[in-house]
């Protein structure tokens, strides 16, 4: 009976919903990533505007009309089902737990031309972007780029040659929405390519199942390994500590390479008004306060209920290459999935011409590579729904079961500071806006982050230990 009573809350197996549901299920309960799909159907009335809190959500003049199954964090059909639609079908294609379909796994970066230094790792994700456009199977790109318009730093926008392509290069932890976008798709019949974080990428996947319109369009998909999505307060608050107030922002760089050191310690690079004069500052990241992923300031609660972090519906997933054999190199290496046999053959022949330097790796590492990301998106995501069962309400359905067993009590506890914080920072900045003073900001988050800091550190301390001991076993026996 209960497990009855928990598949209804859930939805689970719901194809077709109301506008209803969804606002009061999805958005209402804080796990709309704002992606824009419910918005993109073409006869749907409806917008999809940042909030006060700088995220993206979405707003229907009819409630009660039916809605497709187009929402990632609603739709009953997971990334595992997905996949087995789009590539089980492909000849030598396998499959891995953490990283759903694979035909090849590697780890490398661009030797030609400048796609390595353009981009935030090793340059992947343009290469192929551009190649697809250079041997004509696409006509399109549709992905994030620099807006131009007052307020909005980045957006979803259409590039249709190479040099607006490699000018879209870089990585934006920006709040961005693809239903704007669509409305061009849809008034010409090109063939684009769709780069997206995983949710993105699942909503464009579903969309085109339900839009033969889309579908016809969007033929390709690059997906990018995903930490969490930020709100548009992140880069106000990395920008204001360094005296460029949010409303005098003008860019922002996320990843900014230095020429030497470690591939993980790179800059920021912020332009903006500061004391009535246009500058341009650069400084390491662990520099800004805040800046800490594990402290998922201005995340959105949606993402804290995911569990894809390769973007397994894309037909090649791009990261970065932590591990400790790349990241020595600041030049930036990507880890890379192929599960699309065009993209296999493309690369395949980039190889041969030495425009890639790639070497094969074991699935198993990939996923060390992204060992934090798994970790938090199944055992503490496990945590994370059982204790919304507890309280008898609805999430997103999920291919982790709510599980409270195997993590210990230190890091149950960082596990429920972490929401706090992603919650509390919102509300902080706000209320440091409306102050006009940054620091309102540091002493509201104060002393959730103390607490945080100090477990983190001892359960940091623990597992060293921990890794320590086990070495010291593989010695002895040796």
């Amino acid at each position: 009976m209960k497990e009855e009573r928990i598949r209804r809350t859930r939805g689970d197996g719901m194809n077709m919903h109301s506008y209803r549901d969804l606002k009061e299920k999805v958005i209402d309960n804080g796990y709309c990533i704002g992606c824009g799909a419910c918005v993109s159907e073409g006869d749907v009335k409806g917008t999809n505007k940042l909030d006060p809190y700088g995220m993206y959500k979405p707003s229907f003049d009819q409630l009660n009309s039916p809605v497709s199954d187009v929402c990632p964090f609603f739709t009953s059909r997971n990334e595992s089902e997905l996949g087995e639609m789009l590539f089980s079908g492909f000849e030598d294609i396998k499959r891995n737990e953490f990283i759903g379909f694979y035909l090849e796994t590697y780890a490398g970066h661009v030797i030609e031309d400048d796609f390595r230094k353009l981009g935030s790792s090793g340059g992947f994700a343009t290469w192929i972007l551009s190649r697809l456009l250079e041997e004509r199977l696409i006509d399109a790109v549709i992905h994030v780029k620099p807006s131009g318009k007052k307020g909005i730093l980045f957006e979803y926008g259409i590039s249709s040659n190479l040099e607006e392509v490699r000018n879209g290069a870089k990585s934006r932890y920006y709040p961005v929405e693809f239903s704007e976008v669509l409305d061009e798709v849809r008034k010409n019949r090109k063939k684009y390519a769709f780069v997206g974080i995983p949710c993105f990428v699942k909503a464009m996947r579903l969309l085109c199942t339900s839009d033969k319109e889309i579908a016809d369009r969007v033929t390709f998909f690059v997906g990018l390994v995903c930490g969490h999505l930020k709100s548009s307060c992140f880069s106000e608050m990395l920008a204001w500590q360094k005296g460029v107030k949010p409303e005098d922002l003008r860019t922002i760089d996320f990843r900014w390479k230095y020429p030497s050191g470690l591939a993980s310690e790179y800059g920021i690079r912020i332009s903006g008004e500061k004391n009535g004069e246009m500058v341009t500052l650069t400084e390491k990241a662990s520099d800004f306060y805040g800046y800490n992923w594990g402290y998922g300031f201005f995340k959105y609660k949606a993402c804290d209920y995911c569990d894809d972090v390769v973007s397994e519906t894309a037909d090649v997933s791009v990261g970065d290459a932590w591990l400790p054999e790349y990241v020595t190199d600041s030049g930036g290496t990507n880890v890379i999935i192929i599960r699309n046999p065009v993209i296999k053959k493309i690369v395949d022949q980039g190889i041969k011409e030495r425009a890639l330097k790639l070497d094969v790796l074991d699935p198993g590492v990939v996923v060390k590579s992204q060992e934090a990301g798994f970790r938090h998106r199944r055992d503490l995501l496990a945590y994370r729904i059982a204790l919304l069962e507890m309280e008898g309400k609805w999430y997103p359905p999920k291919r982790v079961e709510a599980n409270t067993a195997g993590i210990s009590e230190r890091y149950k506890k960082i596990t429920v500071l972490r929401m706090q914080l992603r919650e509390k920072s919102h509300i902080a900045f706000e209320k440091a806006l409306r102050a006009d003073d940054f620091e309102v900001f540091r002493t509201e988050m104060k002393p959730l982050l103390q607490e945080y800091d100090r477990l983190y550190r001892k359960s940091f301390a623990s597992r060293a230990l921990s890794k320590a001991k086990r070495s010291l076993r593989k010695l002895i026996k040796r």
